[in-house]
């Protein structure tokens, strides 16, 4: 093929290797780089999660809280010492009373409103007497 090896002598011998030798310290040398760059980076990382945790919990610390605890034995709900009750006794109202059937005659209670009227309904039956009598009277 016309291929000559070609002869090397001492000198390049040993060049050859220095610059093979400088290659692999060169690569090791980028690795480790690279190697603490990623350490670096998710240490970094966990630091500030662990620095976001301490300030919500010494923000939640500062806070009364009040614990509910729903278990076999009982519901219970406790209030940080000092705390007033934020619960006011509130005054039980009455419902209001049940509205009988807008329509004339119909003795059921009103489970409906007339979308066009506002009349108190109970069925589809009075749904459609109710706006009969409507268009009756316009």
């Amino acid at each position: 093929m016309g291929y000559k090896a070609k002869e090397l002598t001492e000198e390049m011998l040993v060049k050859r290797e220095e610059r093979a030798r400088k290659r692999r310290l060169q690569a090791a040398k980028k690795a480790e780089e690279s190697k603490n760059q990623t350490i670096e980076r998710l240490t970094k990382t966990s630091k500030a999660k662990v620095k976001t945790l301490r300030e919500r919990k010494a923000k939640a610390g500062a806070l009364p809280t009040v614990c509910y605890r729903n278990a076999a034995s009982g519901i219970t709900v406790s209030f940080p010492p000092g705390a007033a009750l934020p619960l006011l006794s509130s005054i039980v109202t009455a419902p209001p009373p049940p509205t009988p059937c807008g329509v004339s005659g119909c003795p059921n209670l009103k489970r409906y409103s007339c979308s066009r009227t506002g009349v108190p309904l109970c069925s589809l039956d009075c749904y459609k007497k109710n706006l009969l009598l409507q268009q009756a009277a316009a």
